[in-house]
């Protein structure tokens, strides 16, 4: 006779108590895990409130999940953030089969430590299975224990639908041009404008009778030469070869401000099919230019106090162990009075205080070093320096911070330096683990 038959009915009451309180607990499991989820993103979304209110998508992926969205990449491709952040969401979910091997190999470049920049467009896949062409910029950087993918992402759908209908349509051009958001121009052989639309002159803060007929240094005059050259290359070698060149990302001079555009460059051809000159599709990414920018400052340094943080320290440490720059002197300078006054006065009067040691600990030389490594934490790498210099530059700043005390009211930073000179026998990241 089977065992289960043997069984009493106590015994399988009891199996079956036991099997509805182990459901009990994965399902608490499960409710804490989403919770975390939320509180994670929320936590981030408070941290950089600019990205909610951007108008391009803004995503972080790390460990080949989506780490955040913004409200924006929601909207786009119809997923909430617990769907997309969630464990177990296939990030190809979002991108058309046609594309995937294609987005596959851009992330498995950075993945391999080629951490340029990168700008590509593919085709996307929305909740509800409609595609829509995607524009996006990504940069790898460190982060946690791996690698993360920082990225800005449009729908350029109507501008794909531009291209097909300018290929279409030679009649009524300048109504057509002019009904397009993105900039378009045209040059000579000699590179004068001859033909431009609303947006680019809306670009430039210049008219139309301004811009034709003249090139792009006499538009400016006060640009460096050397920029109105490589523009002008560009063009030369498009008529030259009669190959278009794409994905052109260049500063481009504005009456309103300097500006970051990404152009596609063709040759245009005349009525007898002869190359006359260049059409150029251009788009304003100084948007994504300037948050680019910002992702790469907030990759290295501490927000909270403008410092570099610990990623960067580490990574310094390892390129500046392999030159010829020892003997280093390490300080390491802790703010012993931090939990103390966060639990006394208040969270707002213990991150006074690291903010007030950052700004003394942030005037050394250029080739000094300053990070904070831990959340009450400090370091300062001074290359080529010996132990009576690092305890020179530890007493005075001892004495700025008791100077700072005096005239400020309030609690004050205590700080605790510690100073050890290293040569090349002992690695330095040895000493920063023990000053951890």
């Amino acid at each position: 006779m089977p065992n289960d038959q043997k069984k009493t009915k106590k015994q399988l009451l009891e199996e079956l108590e036991l099997l509805r309180q182990k459901n009990s607990e994965l399902e608490e499991i499960k409710l804490r895990q989403m919770e975390d989820l939320r509180k994670a993103n929320e936590a981030m979304r408070c941290s950089f409130p600019i990205l909610e209110q951007h108008n391009d998508g803004i995503f972080v992926i790390f460990d080949r999940q989506f780490e955040f969205i913004n409200q924006k990449l929601e909207d786009l491709f119809g997923y909430n953030m617990q769907e997309m952040c969630g464990t177990g969401f296939e990030l190809m979910s979002i991108v058309a089969p046609e594309s995937r091997s294609f987005v596959k190999r851009k992330f498995d470049e950075g993945y391999r430590g080629e951490f340029n920049a990168q700008q590509f467009e593919f085709t996307g896949i929305k909740k509800d299975g409609r595609k829509i062409e995607c524009h996006t910029s990504i940069i790898f950087i460190p982060y946690k224990w791996g690698v993360a993918i920082h990225g800005i992402l449009n729908d350029v759908s109507v501008r794909k639908r531009i291209d097909e209908e300018l290929q279409k349509s030679q009649d009524n051009l300048q109504v057509a041009l002019d009904s397009i958001p993105t900039s378009i121009f045209y040059t000579d052989k000699n590179h004068r404008f001859f033909q431009v639309n609303d947006a680019f002159c809306r670009l430039l803060g210049l008219s139309k009778e301004e811009i034709i007929n003249r090139n792009i240094a006499e538009l400016f005059p006060n640009l460096p030469e050397k920029q109105f050259h490589q523009y002008w290359q560009d063009n030369q070698e498009v008529i030259d070869d009669g190959q278009p060149k794409r994905g052109i990302v260049e500063m481009f001079p504005s009456n309103i401000g300097r500006k970051w555009i990404q152009s596609d460059k063709m040759p245009y051809r005349n009525e007898k099919s002869e190359i006359a000159g260049v059409v150029c599709l251009a788009i304003d990414i100084t948007n994504i230019r300037e948050t680019e920018e910002k992702l790469w400052y907030l990759s290295f340094h501490d927000v909270f106090t403008g410092l570099y943080n610990r990623a960067f320290f580490e990574e310094e440490i390892l390129r500046l162990e392999g030159g010829r720059f020892y003997p280093f002197t390490f300080i390491n300078a802790a703010v012993t009075n931090y939990h103390t006054v966060n639990q006394t006065h208040g969270v707002s009067a213990g991150n006074l205080l690291l903010k007030k040691t950052a700004a003394i600990l942030n005037t050394f030389r250029t080739e000094d070093i300053v990070a904070r490594i831990d959340d009450n934490s400090f370091a300062v790498l001074l290359p080529m320096s010996s132990q009576e210099t690092g305890e020179s530059i530890a007493a005075r700043l001892k004495e700025a911070l008791e100077k700072e005390s005096a005239e400020s009211t309030g609690p004050h930073p205590e700080v605790h330096f510690e100073i050890k000179t290293i040569d090349k026998e002992t690695p330095i990241i040895n000493f920063l683990k023990k000053a951890s």
